[in-house]
């Protein structure tokens, strides 16, 4: 990744979560809906998905792939357990992020993603290396390259079925520099001012892998131990990262936006849960324009 001299603006930062980006998504897209803007837009994992969206102005998919696919022609590819047991896992990211392009189900505005002032930037965890990839915009080079660097991102261990990108087998991002919170990619394109929207409460913490999970991560990973390793080391990664935000708040370098709530796993289907999740959360964004904007503005 092409490295940068300090940025002028402030960057937003989006963590994943599975289907909690039902909430923390609807805040971005309320954002986006009272006009704000930013320079950069990154996140990981789904957030991902949602930047590339608020990039490309399309707000609108957000809602779709969080929300009202899960009840759609299309829901039988969210899986649940089902899918898992079949092989297809419990998201079927085959379809999930290049089909629903290819089908036109969920189509992607490349042109109006291309042509955004903005930058969008994610970041992804290479299985045999343990190095953390970083991509940015002007590397995508179709709609259907930036799904598939959103799926690398987004592929959870044992529960989604991976890509290879550049020869390398690619897995969530949560597993890489930052542990899901997205503020790294920003901090190494020259940013110093961040919005990050997070997927837990206020005081969150990761608890440290119990000793019978490790093992069973090693057991799945086979070939690929560092997989197993970062999955372990994990917590410690996110807590540190918390911290680092923690002191960037009290810098004023930074402006949080914690869920007032957050009702979802990263697995929930149930399609009340994310209506309502959504609801919530554009409530949220929309109390939360104000300050944000002065933030901006200071």
């Amino acid at each position: 990744m092409e490295s940068s001299h300090s940025k002028s603006g402030v960057a937003l930062c989006v963590e994943g979560g599975g289907m909690r980006i039902a909430y923390t998504g609807a805040i971005v897209c309320a954002l986006q809906n009272a006009g704000i803007t930013f320079p950069l837009a990154c996140g990981i994992s789904a957030g991902a998905s949602v930047t590339a969206n608020f990039v490309a102005e399309i707000p609108w998919r957000t809602r779709a792939m969080f929300v009202d696919g899960v009840e759609s022609d299309e829901s039988a590819h969210y899986g649940g357990w089902l899918g898992l047991a079949k092989g297809d896992g419990y998201f079927d990211a085959d379809y999930l992020y290049e089909g629903c392009i290819e089908d036109g189900s969920y189509p992607f505005d490349f042109e109006r993603f291309e042509e955004s002032p903005a930058n969008w930037a994610t970041q992804a965890f290479e299985a045999d290396t343990g190095r953390t990839a970083i991509w940015q915009k002007a590397e995508m080079d179709d709609a259907i390259s930036m799904a598939s660097h959103v799926r690398a991102s987004s592929t959870m261990p044992m529960l989604m079925k991976p890509i290879a990108i550049d020869g390398h087998v690619m897995y969530d991002g949560g597993l890489g520099r930052g542990a899901g919170i997205p503020v790294d990619i920003a901090e190494e394109l020259g940013y110093e001012r961040f919005v990050c929207v997070l997927s837990q409460v206020r005081g969150y913490r990761k608890s440290a892998i119990a000793p019978v999970m490790r093992d069973l991560y090693f057991r799945w990973a086979g070939r690929y131990p560092l997989v197993a390793k970062a999955l372990i080391d994990r917590p410690a990664v996110y807590n540190e990262t918390l911290d680092h935000l923690a002191e960037l708040e009290r810098e004023g370098r930074a402006l949080i936006i914690y869920p007032d709530a957050m009702p979802l796993k990263n697995t929930t289907l149930s399609y009340a849960d994310l209506d309502a999740a959504w609801k919530a959360g554009t409530a949220q964004g929309a109390r939360e324009a104000t300050r944000v904007r002065d933030f901006l503005e200071a």
